[in-house]
């Protein structure tokens, strides 16, 4: 039996690589949504994250779609400096409303300096502070309605936040991070907890499984050749990077190698990515529970390759 309280996976961007490549035609963007998350909830998602990116269409017309072609709750990236707690607590209540089932948020600075507020100035704990206040408004907001249906028990929106390693707490009910060895992990769990105060964690990580390991490494050469032009854009990208999270992820895979048994580093689209699980199913599904054993709550699935790869990983989300 699967440990995880839920799974989400990520909404598919509507260009042809996240951040880059051509912009799809409408049409072609939502035949590839629709088959990823009937995909998706089929292995045993319930979530989608929308992500917020420069070259990203707007997320909460991303959780639009979500909700409009697929059964799966989306989880909006919010940056507190471009929205009011009021008027998203309202997009919630009106989601909540108008589809049967909750919208969630993740309560997000920005991954980039230019993503930040201009005030801000590179300052990291006034970035911190504002979450704080605005989960804390968000909340307040959510709670004067809690009468009202789609804001109560397991139909109530979720607030999520990244890990960081700048101090101040954030009230939210989920905080998520990006894979790394089980040990860097262990300390960076105990870590949340004891500053924020939150019961659930979330990893973030790729999967990559066949029946054996070395088909698992013979995919991983296939699905994920060298690519100058992505890895360049995606150096780019990182080059940007103030996120905490994301310069810690650098870190850990900064030589491109495996790390800690099967955590996969070396592919062209790594720091846009998260670090990939590589091995047969039962490798894999021994590395998540070591990860269950050290206080990983919830599971975040990466995009992967082609929605065909859900059926492969779905002995691993679900019972």
């Amino acid at each position: 039996m699967t440990p995880w309280r839920t799974v989400s996976v990520i909404v598919p961007p509507h260009t042809e690589n996240f951040g880059s490549g051509r912009r799809l035609p409408a049409p072609e963007y939502l035949d590839r949504l629709t088959a990823h998350l009937a995909a998706a909830a089929r292995a045993g998602a319930v979530g989608a994250f929308a992500y917020d990116f420069p070259a990203a269409i707007d997320p909460w017309l991303a959780a639009f779609d979500v909700l409009n072609g697929s059964v799966l709750q989306p989880i909006v990236a919010v940056r507190p400096h471009q929205e009011g707690a009021e008027t998203v607590a309202r997009r919630l209540l009106g989601l909540g409303y108008r589809f049967g089932r909750p919208t969630h948020v993740n309560l997000v600075s920005g991954a980039t300096a230019a993503a930040r507020a201009a005030g801000d100035g590179g300052d990291k704990a006034a970035a911190r502070q504002r979450l704080g206040r605005f989960a804390a408004d968000l909340r307040a907001e959510l709670d004067r309605h809690a009468d009202t249906a789609y804001t109560a028990g397991p139909s109530s929106p979720l607030l999520i936040t990244p890990s960081s390693s700048t101090p101040g707490v954030v009230p939210v009910d989920l905080v998520l991070m990006m894979a790394r060895p089980r040990p860097a992990l262990a300390k960076e769990i105990a870590r949340i907890r004891e500053e924020q105060g939150v019961e659930r964690v979330a990893l973030l990580i790729g999967l990559l499984v066949r029946d054996t390991e070395e088909q698992a490494w013979e995919a991983a050469a296939e699905l994920y050749p060298a690519d100058r032009r992505k890895q360049l854009s995606t150096k780019m990208f990182m080059a940007q990077v103030v996120s905490s999270e994301h310069r810690a992820a650098l870190a850990f895979g900064g030589d491109g190698t495996v790390q800690d048994e099967r955590l996969w580093y070396g592919f062209p689209t790594f720091g846009l990515d998260a670090p990939k699980l590589v091995g047969s199913v039962a490798q894999a599904r021994d590395w998540l529970a070591a990860c269950a054993e050290i206080g990983v709550t919830d599971l975040i699935v990466d995009l992967p390759a082609d929605p065909g790869e859900y059926a492969r990983m779905r002995p691993l989300l679900t019972p």
